[in-house]
């Protein structure tokens, strides 16, 4: 089954080298220059995966990812990011904001087919592994791409829905750091390190809205955990 990816870059001449690319690549292929016009298309069609440049005419790509993580329909969906912008700090700030890659301006077209095919193959990795895990009050499900704590909804970006979705599934095992990173991020460079903190971070941060009971626990000099027990 051909995957579909959704892209948005307002240059007409990158527009036209992404689609004819995916497309030689067999993948179906919808192209977007405004940003609103992806949003409206996502009311009828939701895809596996988002290319995405951040400047962008009306809005930036950075509130089109606080859109759709808001959105507990879009919030599962990979963003790679696309961008000119290539300084450490841009990429890091597309990672934090839940982008799961970020490509520099210019491009290699081989690069960039093989990122695209790594980081599907990492999001039907997970939501593969099993439908639902529960434990205790908290369930993810990754066929639904909804996380929910003592029955109240979760809203996760697709790093962080993949992060606790690992750690669910291999619980009461403790995930090591490296495994995380290799799973989710694919290698394990300092921005990745500081990027799984972060996501770490936030992920409690959102539990401890709902229950204040530990749920990610963190093993030191080992990873984190899910204890089953309360």
């Amino acid at each position: 089954m051909k995957e579909t990816i959704f892209f948005v870059e307002d240059d007409k001449s990158i527009h036209a080298l992404i689609k004819a690319t995916l497309e030689i690549n067999g993948y179906k292929v919808e192209g977007f220059t405004d940003p609103l016009d992806y949003l409206e298309a996502l009311k009828r069609k939701v895809p596996d995966l988002l290319v995405l440049d951040l400047m962008l005419p009306n809005m930036s790509g950075y509130d089109v990812i606080s859109y759709m993580r808001k959105d507990e329909r879009y919030a599962w969906i990979p963003v790679i990011i696309l961008s000119a912008l290539s300084d450490e700090l841009d990429i890091v700030t597309g990672l934090d904001r839940g982008a799961v890659d970020y490509i520099t301006k210019p491009f290699g077209v081989l690069e960039f087919v093989s990122r695209i095919k790594s980081n599907l193959h990492k999001s039907r990795h997970v939501t593969e592994r099993k439908c639902a895990i529960k434990v205790r009050g908290l369930v993810v499900d990754a066929d639904k791409h909804e996380c929910t704590l003592d029955g109240k909804p979760v809203i996760l970006t697709a790093k962080e829905f993949k992060l606790l979705y690992l750690l669910a599934f291999n619980s009461p095992r403790v995930v090591s750091r490296s495994e995380l990173l290799s799973e989710i991020w694919g290698y394990g460079s300092e921005i990745e390190t500081r990027t799984l903190d972060m996501h770490i971070k936030t992920v409690r941060e959102k539990l401890a809205k709902i229950s204040q009971e530990p749920y990610v626990v963190t093993v030191r000099g080992v990873g984190f955990v899910i204890s089953g027990e309360e």
